[in-house]
């Protein structure tokens, strides 16, 4: 610390004289004697400035990494397991995956299911596309949705043993007044652990190595946690040999411990197989996609575009996601040490971190890297470690996005909704640049939460094996901070207006985080390409960078790494300024256009990955004008600019060999000028007559197959009108692949559309809508006798209030006959005889053409329940189509029902909640209903009840003489085809 200090010391005191030192001779002493010259001047001395300030954040944050490491103190074991006496807070690891190799994703589930965390869920969160093109894809698609329950199962093994034995020493202990543990306990817990040990080197022994991540994983994760229990088995026998007993407390923890380990739930989740959640091809938006879906229950339903998820009570759900208190987010590519989500969760339980929302330990490399590039890649990832801890000590925690523990409250506190035509799109993590922790991280901010870095190094994670690749990973890193630095501001406001202080170590620390990629990267290739006056390089400015590179050197060491390798990473660096350049420039794009930059992936290939042309050739055009400054430095005497040219000639040089490769070089630059030059024919087969290919919008081929498949069509406006964007084609033919197109069978259709009807679906799409049926019974023998269709929007909100917004916007008669056109054709898989009634609003009795044409195509019987009775519109037999039957709604039995019955003359009068609610304790409503039912019977009208909700109201409309019913209680809404669900007991409704 001391060292580092003096560091800091040298660093500003150097800069200082040399901008003192240089402001005197250009300006004082007027060298800068021309505009030209005193622009030079100023523009270096920025240059030096922004440098510097550079170095110093590198040197302050080492310190601060100092500060947090003599600070630490590790928990003990004992205060973990006494710490998991009381019931753990919930934790879902999500693992966000996309085309990730079998063997990668394997150990990255089995790191996180073997955490010793006691209510722990595992969830892979796969992105791969729903229908892949290669086989390749196709397997790594398959073999990811099998590794879940494969794992699971491996588990399953141990766990059930060590849950077993866990039972039986609680009910053992506790029997009556409950006895004290023997040495014999000692000795069959210490067996329980011996067989943890030997199925973790068994699972270690058949794990194939492949590289160096395989060796990590055998060695520090199955190895680690096969030491640690064996060390507890060993001692737990030694203490029973010595005739000591441990108190039956402790011993439980100990059984625990082991449930803990093996006891993680693992399962899998794919979003795009859902049209109501966000399909854009990032990492948060994955993530967001579960989050956003934790806490309720859902049925799977189709939808005009898709299969979607709409929420539903927790016992008609297909679908149901935990609230957990935290969730921990997890790269396919990293690895967590066993006790990664104990001593996080410990730390954020404690009082003195309530206001945390994240907490992490930076993520490390993987020791042992067999190529070069991987190898110093991985060493400055393990300086950036250092780097973030320091950052802790200064309050300017940003969130690394590879691993984390974030509170679900803090989550909560930061959401973002907005919405996909009808569906709700929620956003937690940041999508707006593809550096979307940092965003996350000011907003946090924003809302008062705090982030801490871990003091240890508890997760790693892999660096790109090939410089293809890492000039993906790096161009990704250097974009967005540029646009997220306005956000500080925010910040800064809302703390003042908290009341709490702005520090000037955090905002340094947090600009120079975000900015310095691109600064730094402007003024070295500024140095490097323009022949600055040879006066202003000053032997000072060596003194300025010379405690820089020398501590870092120290940390390189400290961590494994040579105090050479230094000089290996300034090279690696120029050789990545155009990648950093591209990035930040790609900011400033996003600034100036509004348009999101592409994320893209980091490739996981066997393979090389082709580097971009310009990140081939801008390096080779630097390390020639380094050749050719050292060649006019020589020619002109000037010794001092030839000691930087001949050195960024000679580490650029180096790099470019060493860590890229010229035979790489050349083979990525001749892909290139091939691909350049010669541009394959598209040989995919002319569309047939009447084919047209699939346009933006239109189905996909899942959507398609289920159109043709399923027996009952939830959607038949759209089968009746024609998907929007492919006019109105009968079938459609995909482009699935680079000059190839898949068949799909026609989707059949009642009728051809016209472009009017055509244009009226389009308009309405974003109104999406699903049908469920629920039963009408009856009351005597509990069996369904009809079904009232009802029309569900994809976002949850009330039908009326999505019916007033198509009103509103002109669209209500066609919105109301395409839900009218879905529910009759869902109605076709009812029950063969029992009837269908549809609610019809006003403006659809008034079109009396179109309501006639829905009707003629239904092939069930029809009830038509008219609203419009109820705003005093008269009923005349023109207005009801021939073979249709009517019911009258009547909230409340009274006079008003006598009358309406007499006046209308409907098959049905169904009488509302009000009607049936506590009709068991009211005796005169029960009077009024039963000389009603005879009334309306001499006037061949049958009365319904609805809201139906328990036994005793279901006995009493019995006893009034009331044959049909309808309610939670006698059935619920259910998509046709899946038959009435019947809850177990009596509710309330949910809908």
């Amino acid at each position: 610390m001391a060292i580092g200090r003096l560091a800091i010391v040298l660093t500003v005191s150097a800069w200082a004289v040399y901008v003192a030192f240089t402001i005197e001779q250009q300006f004082i002493e007027g060298k800068a004697d021309s505009a030209r010259l005193v622009i030079e001047a100023i523009v270096y001395l920025l240059m030096v400035t922004g440098l510097a300030t550079s170095a110093m954040a590198y040197l302050i944050t080492r310190i601060g990494f100092f500060y947090r490491s003599r600070g630490h103190a590790r928990a003990s074991r004992v205060v973990l397991d006494a710490f998991f006496d009381q019931p753990a807070a919930p934790v879902t690891v999500l693992v966000p995956s996309y085309q990730e190799d079998e063997r990668v994703i394997r150990t990255t589930l089995l790191s996180a299911a073997l955490q010793e965390y006691p209510a722990l869920q595992v969830v892979l969160l796969i992105d791969d596309p729903q229908h892949p093109t290669t086989r390749r894809a196709r397997a790594l698609l398959d073999d990811a949705r099998a590794l879940p329950g494969i794992i699971e199962d491996e588990l399953g093994v141990p766990a059930s043993r060590f849950r077993t034995a866990r039972d039986a020493f609680e009910r053992a202990i506790g029997e009556g007044a409950g006895r004290a543990a023997t040495t014999e306990d000692l000795q069959e817990l210490a067996g329980h652990y011996r067989f943890a040990v030997e199925w973790l080197d068994d699972l270690a022994a058949r794990h194939e190595v492949i590289d160096h991540t395989d060796l990590f994983f055998v060695d520090h994760v199955l190895g680690a946690l096969a030491t640690d229990l064996a060390t507890v088995g060993t001692a737990l026998t030694s203490g029973a040999d010595e005739g000591i007993v441990l108190p039956a407390g402790r011993l439980l923890q100990l059984y625990r411990r082991l449930v803990a380990t093996f006891g993680a739930r693992v399962t899998s989740f794919e979003r795009k197989r859902y049209r109501s959640l966000s399909h854009e091809p990032n990492k948060a938006m994955n993530l967001n996609s579960y989050i956003g879906l934790m806490g309720g229950s859902y049925q799977e339903v189709q939808t005009p575009v898709g299969l979607a998820l709409v929420r539903s009570s927790a016992r008609a759900a297909d679908l149901v996601v935990d609230e957990p208190a935290f969730v921990l987010t997890l790269d396919a590519d990293s690895m967590l040490l066993p006790e990664y989500a104990a001593r996080m969760v410990h730390l954020l339980a404690q009082s003195a971190h309530s206001g945390v929302a994240v907490a992490q330990t930076p993520y490390s490399s993987f020791p042992g890297a067999a190529t070069r590039l991987e190898r110093i890649s991985g060493a400055s990832t393990d300086l950036q470690h250092i780097v973030h801890q320091g950052m802790t000590q200064y309050d300017a925690t940003f969130w690394v996005g590879a691993n984390a523990v974030l509170r679900k409250k803090a989550l909560d506190d930061i959401v973002e909704v907005d919405y996909d035509g009808d569906f709700e799109i929620r956003r937690y993590i940041q999508d707006r640049t593809v550096i979307e922790d940092t965003e996350s991280t000011i907003d946090l901010g924003v809302h008062g939460w705090q982030l801490v870095n871990y003091p240890e190094r508890l997760a790693y994670s892999a660096t790109p094996p090939d410089f293809g690749s890492l000039c993906i990973q790096r161009q990704r890193w250097a974009n967005g901070g540029l646009l997220i630095l306005s956000k500080l501001r925010e910040q800064m406001r809302a703390r003042r207006a908290r009341g709490e202080r702005n520090r000037f170590g955090e905002l340094f620390l947090r600009v120079n985080y975000m900015a310095s990629i691109f600064w730094s990267s402007v003024c070295l290739v500024t140095m490097l390409v323009y022949p600055f006056n040879a006066e202003l390089l000053n032997p000072l400015l060596l003194l300025v960078s010379i405690p820089y590179f020398l501590m870092m050197a120290g940390d390189l060491r400290a961590t494994g790494y040579r105090r050479t390798d230094v000089l290996r990473i300034y090279g690696f660096n120029l050789v990545l300024l155009p990648v950093n350049l591209s990035g930040s420039f790609a900011s400033i794009l996003q600034l100036i256009t509004g348009e999101k930059s592409a994320f893209k992936r980091t490739p996981k290939v066997r393979d090389r990955t082709t580097a971009g042309a310009f990140f081939i050739l801008a390096p080779l055009a630097l390390i020639t004008l380094a050749g050719y400054s050292v060649v006019i430095d020589i020619q002109r005497e000037q010794w001092g600019h030839l000691v930087y040219a001949l050195l960024n000639f000679t580490l650029a040089t180096y790099a470019m060999v060493a860590f890229v490769g010229i035979g790489n070089s050349m083979v990525d630059l001749w892909v290139h000028l091939r691909d350049w030059l010669y541009r394959p024919v598209d040989s995919r087969r002319p569309v047939a007559s009447g084919l047209r290919p699939r346009a933006s919008g239109a189905l996909g081929a899942e959507e398609r197959r289920t159109a043709a498949d399923a027996p009952a069509l939830d959607w038949a406006s759209v089968l009746h009108y024609g998907v929007p964007g492919t006019e109105g084609a009968a079938s459609v033919e995909e482009p699935v692949g680079p000059g190839t197109a898949q068949h799909r069978p026609p989707v059949p259709a009642p009728r051809h559309p016209g472009p009017d009807e055509r244009a009226g679906v389009s308009a309405f799409r974003d109104f999406i809508f699903f049908t469920v049926f629920q039963p009408v019974v009856d009351l005597a023998t509990g069996e369904p006798v009809g079904y009232e269709a009802l029309c569900r929007f994809a976002d949850g909100r009330p039908p009326q209030e999505r019916l007033d917004a198509a009103s509103s916007s002109g669209l209500g008669v066609e919105l109301d006959s395409a839900m009218m056109r879905a529910s009759l054709a869902a109605a076709a898989s009812l029950p063969e005889g029992a009837w269908v009634s549809v609610n019809v609003s006003p403006a659809m009795w008034d079109a009396r053409r179109e309501l006639s044409a829905i009707l003629g195509e239904s092939t069930c019987p029809v009830v038509l329940e008219s609203g419009a009775l109820h705003a005093g519109r008269g009923l005349s037999a023109a207005d009801v189509p021939t073979g249709v039957q009517v019911a009258v709604e009547d909230a409340l039995v009274g006079y008003e029902s006598f009358s309406r019955v007499e006046q209308y003359r409907p098959a049905f009068l169904k009488l509302g909640r009000e009607s049936t609610a506590g009709i068991d304790d009211d005796p005169a409503r029960r009077a009024l209903l039963a000389a009603l039912v005879p009334f309306a019977a001499e006037r061949d009208c049958q009365v319904i009840a609805s809201g139906v909700e328990t036994a005793a109201e279901r006995d009493a409309l019995r006893s009034c003489g009331v044959q049909f019913g309808q309610g939670f209680f006698l059935g619920l809404p259910a998509p046709a085809g899946r038959g009435a669900r019947r809850p177990a007991v009596a509710a309330a409704p949910v809908d």
